[in-house]
């Protein structure tokens, strides 16, 4: 999650230059921001030029689009471009476009009463705040109806759904990233989801109907809300007070479970405590106290509700040299005196050179890995090898998530296959592969799968059958009431300007790092993907095969083609020994 910086004193302008045939107009007026100290809406105050009299079709637009892009909250100087109905019917978040700061929008009439303008874009925020990765190169066009109104040229007719467009520069400046929390279906945590909303008045108003709305369709059936459906607020805002929200509800479906009442208290505070100087919320019901079990009535944390910390995985790292495990921590791998001598645990298996691509469980008491022509998956608890299936052909490497369920996915019978097992059950028909259900991976083959952190969401990277046009996919995981999966909820796709992917993990709760390229040309890296904003290159390094991590973004691990491990040291990466693998239990969280 991106953290704003307040500006001190009457710094820099950030003001992107757009140029266009008719020129963009770039001037301005900068006005300090916020006193420090008090919450930071954005740091540069930026304001446009209103239009000026006797200004051409071409101008008009010019001054509209950059006015967009100004700090007025009510956005009333970008409105007096507009003609009076599109004035008052124009959203400015409706749909966002995002392009580069250097890229050139291109303005100019194509006839006596249209004006079209033209950019290269690298983005999209929708109307729900959902940001998308568009792929490299793509033109977006807006035709605007322009009319003279008193003599003076106006814009007279908008493009259909049109928002606003702004620079990467302006995109920082005005919007900022917040999470928007959700039940996990199968115990008591809460799981994020990303959205992008522009800052300043309104905001924790955003925030509130944006959980109102319910569950993306990326998570249906892996996560659930304990808002009554039909829920919404009473009033037009969400208020703030001396750091105090308060939400006033309207809903019939509110029922008296204590339980679901805290839930529901828990979603709002979580989500609405990310707006600027708010740090309680008091719940309210159509004017009267919400009354929350156990909670006081400004509710100041989760714990006041129930929730606790979610536990950390109690399995430890492992080095593999050649056949021989080694248990390790991981502050051991950036200093080489501290690290072990490579001996065998008396817990561990010998791990035969067959078998590659290992994985381990979260209590660190299973192991996983697929024969080296990859038509078979072995389990091993302790040293004792307790399964070795052969399902299909190009078998992924396996991973574990933090329920106990192991998944691996290959091709069965000419299709593409994803198997889940439930290591925790006790008998071999409760331990035995069942097929995990997802439509939209049809005629694909999957390369790489790994579950959050939280057990709730699959990120797959898949190929065409000839390994090209890769796709990374993130999907909520449809559950037995046993945790078992048995489906995944219809996609999320992401980073769609990657040309090449090999593996993925995740670094957070709402972030992935990808190993590819965006074109032939350059060397494989690791690419930061969040769930929803602009991806970002890590180091390169020629040769990388597969990544995990044991602190985040800076913890990233990479196993290369000449098996050797390498830790990521900043913008190099530093070589672990001998080490051929290093295996992080599931579920671990930076």
């Amino acid at each position: 999650m991106r953290r704003r910086v307040l500006v001190g004193a009457v710094g820099a302008v950030v003001c992107a230059l757009l140029t266009a045939c008719g020129g963009l107009s770039t001037s301005s007026t900068v006005r300090p921001g916020l006193e420090v100290g008090s919450a930071p809406e954005n740091e540069v105050k930026v304001e446009a030029n209103p239009v000026a009299p006797g200004s051409t079709p071409v101008q008009v637009v010019n001054g509209f689009i950059r006015a967009a892009a100004a700090s007025d909250d009510q956005y009333q100087v970008a409105r007096s471009f507009l003609g009076p109905r599109q004035a008052s019917s124009w959203r400015p978040d409706n749909s966002v476009v995002v392009f580069t700061s250097s890229d050139q929008v291109e303005i100019k009439a194509t006839g006596p009463d249209t004006v079209t303008a033209v950019v290269t874009a690298t983005a999209r925020i929708d109307g729900d705040g959902r940001y998308h990765e568009l792929p490299d190169n793509t033109t977006m066009q807006a035709s605007f109806g322009v009319g003279k109104l008193d003599g003076e040229w106006r814009i007279t007719q908008l493009p259909e759904g049109f928002g606003s467009w702004l620079s990467s520069a302006d995109l920082e400046r005005l919007y900022d990233p917040f999470r928007i929390y959700f039940l996990s279906a199968v115990e008591r945590q809460l799981v994020p989801d990303i959205r992008w909303f522009p800052l300043g008045t309104g905001l924790a108003t955003r925030l509130a109907r944006a959980l109102l709305a319910g569950v993306p369709a990326y998570l249906n059936g892996a996560v659930r809300t304990d808002v009554p459906a039909g829920t919404r607020l009473a009033v037009d805002a969400v208020t703030i007070d001396s750091g105090i929200a308060r939400v006033d509800l309207s809903t019939k479906g509110l029922g008296s479970d204590p339980e679901r009442r805290q839930n529901l208290a828990a979603q709002f505070y979580n989500t609405v405590t990310q707006a600027p100087g708010v740090d309680r919320v008091a719940l309210e019901l159509e004017g009267a106290d919400l009354q929350v079990p156990g909670a006081p009535r400004e509710i100041d944390s989760l714990a006041s509700l129930g929730f606790g910390a979610r536990p950390d995985p109690t399995g430890r790292p492992l080095l593999r040299t050649g056949t021989s495990l080694t248990v390790i921590d991981k502050d051991q791998l950036s200093d080489p005196d501290r690290r072990p001598a490579s001996q065998r645990s008396d817990d561990l298996p010998t791990l035969q050179l067959g078998w590659a691509f290992p994985a381990l469980s979260a209590a660190g008491n299973e192991l996983a890995a697929v024969s080296g022509d990859r038509q078979q998956l072995s389990r091993w608890r302790g040293r004792e090898q307790v399964q070795v299936i052969g399902p299909g052909s190009l078998l992924t490497q396996p991973t574990y998530d933090r329920l106990a369920v192991l998944w691996f996915s290959g091709v069965t019978g000419g299709r593409t296959a994803m198997w889940a097992i439930n290591t925790a059950g006790d008998s071999a028909d409760t331990q035995r592969p069942v097929t995990v259900k997802a439509s939209w991976l049809t005629g694909r083959r999957i390369v790489a799968q790994k579950v959050s952190p939280d057990g709730q969401r699959l990120a797959v990277v898949s190929t065409d059958p000839q390994g090209k046009s890769p796709r990374l996919q993130v999907a909520g995981i449809q559950r037995e009431a046993s945790g078992v999966p048995a489906s995944l909820a219809e996609p999320l796709t992401l980073a769609p300007s990657l040309s090449l992917m090999r593996d993925v993990v995740w670094v957070d709760e709402t972030e992935l790092a990808v190993l590819g390229r965006k074109t032939s040309a350059q060397v494989v890296r690791p690419w930061f993907v969040p769930l929803g904003g602009p991806i970002s290159a890590g180091p390169e390094l020629a040769g990388a095969q597969a990544i995990t991590t044991v602190n985040g973004e800076r913890g990233l691990v990479a196993t290369t083609d000449q098996h050797q491990v390498l830790l990521r040291a900043g913008n190099r990466w530093q070589r672990i020994g001998a080490a051929t693998d290093l295996i992080v239990p599931a579920g671990a969280l930076p």
